[in-house]
């Protein structure tokens, strides 16, 4: 009896031992790989080239910036002629008011009063509304440039092996080597693009 519990428990030790061989080899393997990968991208011959395009020039001459502007000009006037017309209707309103209020009631002073407050509660509510829809549309505007930006620079670097592509902005860069600088380049590829999608 205790012979076939010895040879149990050595044929259960050998097994947990080959267990415990499987695992962590394979667990090495991996891990081999995985160092081997990163030392092989670390070690690669492909220098490390950094390009950076000026924000500024692209909103300046990009062409889907410009008709961005005009689009978000128009946005804003059409925006601030609706509430300089219900202020002017309000201060319309409010001098016809003054002109009568000597011939009212005190009731019918105060029923106006209360018009008034409303009209007043009703213009800042349109406003805040207006200006809300205004920035989401300016927002909205402004990321499908970023995202496109985005997109030409994958195409543009299929040709240029960038690292990095960076915009450079105000307080973001504090040294940059001219050397480094696509704008024109990125600028004359994103006109062109947007130029042929435009005929699309």
């Amino acid at each position: 009896m205790n012979k076939t519990l010895l040879t149990l428990n050595l044929i259960l030790v050998a097994a947990v031992g080959f267990l415990f061989y499987q695992v962590y080899s394979k667990k090495e393997n991996i891990a081999g790989r995985a160092i081997g990968k990163i030392n092989d991208s670390a070690n690669s011959s492909r220098p490390f080239k950094i390009g950076f395009f000026d924000m500024d020039s692209i909103e300046t001459n990009f062409s889907l910036f410009k008709e961005m502007e005009k689009e978000v000009g128009i946005k804003e006037d059409s925006m601030n002629a609706i509430i300089n017309q219900m202020r002017a209707s309000f201060q319309q309103e409010y001098q016809k008011f003054q002109g009568q209020q000597s011939k009212m009631t005190p009731e019918q002073v105060n029923e106006a009063g209360k018009q008034f407050s409303q009209m007043d509660l009703d213009i800042k509510n349109r406003t805040a509304t207006l200006n809300q829809n205004y920035q989401s549309y300016y927002m909205n505007k402004q990321q499908e440039i970023v995202t496109l930006i985005k997109k030409y620079c994958i195409e543009f670097n299929k040709s240029n092996n960038y690292s990095l592509i960076i915009a450079n902005e105000p307080g973001l860069v504090y040294y940059k080597d001219t050397a480094f600088n696509i704008t024109t380049e990125l600028l004359r590829g994103l006109n062109e693009m947007y130029g042929v999608k435009k005929k699309n």
